[in-house]
């Protein structure tokens, strides 16, 4: 071959433009492994299990919101035992020991009622029902005093006793009261257009729980005053279902 030639197919070989390079692959393409089938599932649920432990912290931080799961767990340990799932000499300390947390959680709430208590200002009605609520709280209190070693057993019995009737009456009282408040949400109800509507609905609903929360409460508090041959059990699953509602209902406020 001379040199022209040589020289021709050089110029050639460097002029030719170079080949395209291959296209990345794209993503879709790619078949989907067992490994991103199984991870998909577990980062859907990832906000629902955030969202919950959010209004599980909100429940912890509430004192009402410890009371109740304490009350829970209390009286489902008592519905364990009373069937003799469990064995009594563990356990039942263990209840013991979450009643008397829970009395010390609430010492200290006749405060409330004392700073409500205005015989002068008030209505007749709405200073009784005060007075109830105090008295209620100030046996509480005795009691738990009692339970401490502060007082004697005399003075515990009488306020054990007396707070019990003073509960009793004021469940009456929260009864009426969620009755007449359930009524007047569901006269509202069917006035209202679609979007108001649903509001009210949720309300009445929580009125609802708080009714069948009352009730349960009505009958644990009953079997105190005059106790049925089978008090035990019904104590156990009527305080389990009140300690369920009432957190139930904390669960709907915190979730909102």
């Amino acid at each position: 071959m001379s040199n022209s030639a040589k020289a021709s197919l050089y110029n050639f070989a460097f002029l030719t433009p170079p080949s395209p390079p291959p296209e990345p692959e794209t993503f879709d393409e790619k078949p989907v492994t067992q490994q991103q089938q199984i991870t998909k599932p577990l980062i859907a649920t990832r906000p629902l299990i955030t969202r919950w432990a959010n209004i599980i912290q909100k429940l912890l931080k509430e004192l009402d919101g410890r009371d109740k799961l304490m009350k829970i767990i209390q009286y489902f340990i008592k519905i364990l035992l009373h069937y003799k799932l469990i064995k009594a000499k563990h356990w039942s300390t263990i209840t013991s020991n979450f009643s008397m947390t829970r009395k010390l959680l609430r010492l200290g709430t006749a405060i409330g009622p004392i700073r409500e208590f205005s015989p002068l200002k008030n209505s007749i009605p709405s200073t009784l029902i005060t007075l109830n609520a105090l008295v209620n709280n100030i046996s509480d209190d005795i009691f738990c005093l009692y339970k401490l070693g502060v007082f004697g057993s005399y003075l515990g019995e009488k306020s054990e006793r007396l707070s019990a009737y003073c509960w009793f009456a004021g469940i009456l009282i929260d009864l009426r009261e969620g009755a007449i408040n359930m009524s007047k949400l569901q006269a509202k109800s069917s006035k209202h257009n679609d979007e108001k509507n649903l509001e009210l609905k949720q309300k009445i609903y929580v009125a609802e729980i708080s009714i069948i929360k009352l009730l349960m409460d009505a009958v644990f508090c009953a079997c105190d005053i005059w106790p049925p041959r089978q008090a035990a059990s019904i104590q156990a699953w009527s305080g389990f279902f009140s300690g369920v509602l009432a957190g139930y209902k904390l669960w709907i406020k915190f979730s909102v």
